[in-house]
Protein backbone atom coordinates (compact mmCIF):
# COMPACT_ATOMS: atom_id res chain seq x y z
CA UNK A 1 0.00 0.00 0.00
CA UNK A 2 3.28 2.07 0.79
CA UNK A 3 4.26 2.18 -2.98
CA UNK A 4 0.61 2.91 -3.99
CA UNK A 5 1.00 6.03 -1.90
CA UNK A 6 4.35 7.01 -3.04
CA UNK A 7 3.53 6.23 -6.50
CA UNK A 8 0.26 8.66 -6.56
CA UNK A 9 2.39 11.23 -4.91
CA UNK A 10 5.04 11.22 -7.72
CA UNK A 11 2.69 11.79 -10.22
CA UNK A 12 0.49 14.38 -8.62
CA UNK A 13 3.86 16.64 -7.84
CA UNK A 14 4.59 16.12 -11.65
CA UNK A 15 1.14 17.66 -12.30
CA UNK A 16 1.01 20.42 -9.51
CA UNK A 17 2.10 22.81 -11.84
CA UNK A 18 -0.57 21.88 -14.94
CA UNK A 19 -3.04 21.59 -11.98
CA UNK A 20 -2.65 25.03 -10.89
CA UNK A 21 -2.43 26.54 -14.32
CA UNK A 22 -6.06 24.43 -15.32
CA UNK A 23 -4.24 22.91 -18.25
CA UNK A 24 -5.21 19.22 -17.08
CA UNK A 25 -8.10 17.34 -18.45
CA UNK A 26 -11.06 16.51 -16.59
CA UNK A 27 -9.62 12.76 -15.36
CA UNK A 28 -5.93 14.49 -14.58
CA UNK A 29 -7.67 17.06 -12.62
CA UNK A 30 -9.90 14.77 -10.57
CA UNK A 31 -6.67 12.32 -9.63
CA UNK A 32 -4.95 15.57 -8.57
CA UNK A 33 -7.46 16.50 -6.75
CA UNK A 34 -8.60 13.41 -4.69
CA UNK A 35 -5.02 12.60 -4.31
CA UNK A 36 -4.73 16.32 -2.48
CA UNK A 37 -7.87 15.61 -0.32
CA UNK A 38 -6.08 12.77 1.12
CA UNK A 39 -2.35 13.47 1.16
CA UNK A 40 -1.00 17.24 3.15
CA UNK A 41 2.01 16.84 2.29
CA UNK A 42 1.58 17.13 -1.68
CA UNK A 43 -1.27 20.27 -0.67
CA UNK A 44 1.81 21.65 1.08
CA UNK A 45 3.61 21.92 -2.15
CA UNK A 46 0.81 23.17 -4.09
CA UNK A 47 0.50 25.92 -1.34
CA UNK A 48 4.09 26.60 -2.12
CA UNK A 49 4.01 26.73 -5.94
CA UNK A 50 1.12 29.31 -5.05
CA UNK A 51 3.19 31.12 -2.70
CA UNK A 52 5.85 31.42 -5.56
CA UNK A 53 3.79 32.10 -7.93
CA UNK A 54 2.58 35.55 -6.09
CA UNK A 55 5.96 36.48 -5.10
CA UNK A 56 7.49 36.33 -7.81
CA UNK A 57 6.29 40.04 -9.37
CA UNK A 58 7.08 41.14 -5.99
CA UNK A 59 10.62 39.93 -6.26
CA UNK A 60 11.16 40.93 -9.56
CA UNK A 61 13.16 44.37 -10.00
CA UNK A 62 11.86 47.65 -10.39
CA UNK A 63 13.00 47.60 -14.06
CA UNK A 64 10.61 44.68 -14.64
CA UNK A 65 13.47 42.14 -15.90
CA UNK A 66 16.15 41.97 -12.65
CA UNK A 67 15.27 38.48 -10.59
CA UNK A 68 17.39 38.14 -7.30
CA UNK A 69 20.40 35.36 -7.39
CA UNK A 70 17.99 31.96 -7.73
CA UNK A 71 20.58 30.07 -6.18
CA UNK A 72 19.72 32.24 -3.18
CA UNK A 73 16.11 31.69 -3.16
CA UNK A 74 16.77 28.03 -3.45
CA UNK A 75 18.63 27.61 -0.74
CA UNK A 76 16.41 29.98 1.07
CA UNK A 77 13.64 27.82 0.36
CA UNK A 78 15.58 24.23 1.21
CA UNK A 79 16.50 26.56 4.56
CA UNK A 80 12.49 26.57 5.53
CA UNK A 81 11.42 23.16 3.45
CA UNK A 82 13.55 20.04 3.82
CA UNK A 83 11.24 17.50 2.76
CA UNK A 84 7.92 17.07 1.30
CA UNK A 85 7.36 13.35 2.86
Amino acid sequence: MAKTITDNCAKSLELLSDYHEGALDEAEKEFVRAHLGECPPCMVVLEDIEVIITSAPIIRGEDGISFPDENVIWQRMRITKTTIH
